[in-house]
């Protein structure tokens, strides 16, 4: 008699219990010889495991959809710095410009990646969904105080990527080299690099020049000259005008926040609503908030994928939800959607504020945003399926957005990015503005392990109020177009598509007639 089979479900069992016991130390990415060819390829059959490419794989969502490359970009710095570290050791380095991207917190994974190397080595590696990798060859060893790691792989310092740079990328890499122009704070940082690019040097003396810190650029002339060097300095490298001075020395993240909100500052103005501003009396307005509160929550939590339904928001807005239900306790929904209720009402008085003039939006976003943030999940805390210490303060972790190539920055920065933003919407006169840029560069930082894009609608609502805008819900049913210009923004640097459905979904709320 033959070998009875082994059941499908079995199968997959086993090798489950083989990628956990790989994965205990939390490992994204697996190298093919860790796991047997049977229980790889039932991981691959099934969508747990997915390809860099042959021999080095990734985990992966069978449950997600089929073209989600999440997990591809969740896990990519993981495999750069297993996969280089273990071919070349110590002796790889990512390009001048790819090193700029990092130490800019540029989130985006590049098509291509270019690392150099000291061995004899040139080969393009295809990786999953087109991305790639293009290794070449140098002659001499890149000396190790050139040298610093960042996500986890080989990378030149800032110092040394900014004096390795060719001249082409002062005009296509401009903003991301003034934001890490701006993080260094020793001019001799630079200064000791002429040896390895003197004309290197000399075009970031005049950059610094050009925007605005003088004495910086002095302090390298200075030292170098002294010292015999005989330097002319290249005049004005950059070819366009700066769009916002940097000339205080700050993480990448506060710049980057900083540049983003006067780069869209003018499209976002383009595309304000020409509607009739509200001038309703103070009832009239609370009420008419609360009108549409159950609609508001159906939509928002809705576009974060929760399962909610306007009849299971009503009941537990009309106090007919039962807490103590083990059913209940269980549902993840009608939690999200008590939260989500409770954490209105605080928002709808903080817009009434802003609508009475009695405090700007930019000052209830900065003194409430936490709060809000919160109150989204008290319901989860009460169940016990969050400590309370949980909800204190910002996210301690990395996060990875479903079908985004943005990736958030490291929480290690959060509070320079917020820091930006705050000061950015104070110094804002124009209330649509600050409406579509605090949704936008909320979602862009992610502040929280949760809730992002639900606490960015709220803080949209009240910077909309204090401009007498209507309260505007933005409809599951475009969830798509929505989550395409965020994501335009946020990788391609295109405000406008947001800008204008923020506008458009203002209007569609003022024409149906609630206020």
């Amino acid at each position: 008699m033959g070998r009875a089979k082994i059941p499908e479900h079995q199968k997959l069992a086993k090798a489950l219990e083989a990628l956990h016991t790989i994965n205990g130390s939390d490992q994204g990415v697996i190298k093919g010889k860790q796991l047997k060819q049977a229980d790889r390829e039932t991981l691959l059959r099934t969508g747990f495991l997915k390809e860099f490419f042959k021999g080095w794989y990734f985990l992966s969502d069978p449950m997600a959809d089929p073209g989600d490359t999440t997990p591809f970009f969740a896990h990519y710095f993981e495999f750069l710095s297993r996969y280089l570290s273990e071919r070349f050791d110590e002796n790889y380095c990512l390009s001048a410009e790819q090193s700029l991207l990092l130490h800019a917190q540029i989130n985006v994974v590049p098509a291509q990646i270019t690392v150099i190397v000291d061995c004899n080595v040139n080969q393009k590696v295809d990786l999953y969904e087109n991305y790639s990798l293009f290794i070449y060859s140098i002659k001499n060893p890149i000396p190790a105080d050139l040298k610093q790691t960042v996500s986890g792989v080989q990378c030149y310092s800032a110092a040394a990527a900014l004096v390795l740079l060719s001249p082409k990328h002062y005009q296509t890499q401009s903003h991301e080299i003034q934001i890490v122009m701006n993080k260094i704070a020793d001019p001799l940082a630079i200064a000791r690099l002429v040896d390895h690019n003197q004309q290197g040097v000399a075009r970031l003396i005049g950059a610094y020049r050009q925007v605005g810190r003088v004495d910086f650029a002095d302090a390298i002339l200075k030292q170098l000259t002294d010292l015999g060097y005989l330097i002319r300095e290249i005049d004005k490298p950059f070819d366009q005008p700066l769009v916002v001075p940097l000339t205080e020395v700050r993480n990448a993240l506060y710049s980057r926040i900083k540049l983003l909100f006067e780069l869209f500052r003018e499209d976002v103005l383009a595309a304000k609503p020409e509607i009739p501003l509200l001038s309703l009396a103070e009832t009239e307005y609370l009420a008419s908030i609360e009108a549409i509160k159950v609609d508001d929550a159906y939509h928002s939590l809705s576009i974060e994928r929760y399962r909610v339904t306007p009849d299971l928001i009503q009941k537990i807005a009309d106090g007919d939800w039962n807490p103590q239900s083990e059913q209940d306790k269980q549902q993840r929904d009608a939690m999200a959607a008590k939260g989500y209720l409770e954490a209105f009402n605080l928002v709808k008085l903080a817009a009434n504020q802003a609508y009475l003039k009695q405090k700007t939006g930019a000052e209830l976003f900065i003194e409430q945003h936490q709060r809000w943030f919160a109150q989204l999940f008290m319901p989860s805390v009460e169940a016990g399926l969050l400590k309370r210490q949980d909800l204190i303060g910002y996210r301690r972790h990395l996060v990875y957005l479903s079908g985004s190539k943005h990736i958030p920055p490291h929480f290690e920065h959060i509070l320079d990015g917020l820091d930006a933003l705050k000061e950015c919407l104070l110094a804002e006169p124009d209330a649509f503005v600050k409406a579509v840029m605090v949704h936008f560069l909320l979602g862009y930082i992610h502040p929280f392990m949760d809730g992002n894009g639900r606490t960015a609608r709220f803080a949209m609502n009240v910077m909309l109020a204090e401009g007498h805008y209507p309260w505007t819900i933005i409809p599951v049913s475009s969830r798509a177009p929505y989550m395409q210009a965020l994501e335009k923004a946020s990788v391609e640097k295109n405000i406008k598509p947001f800008a204008q459905f923020i506008s458009d979904a203002i209007k569609v709320g003022f024409d149906k007639g609630l206020y």
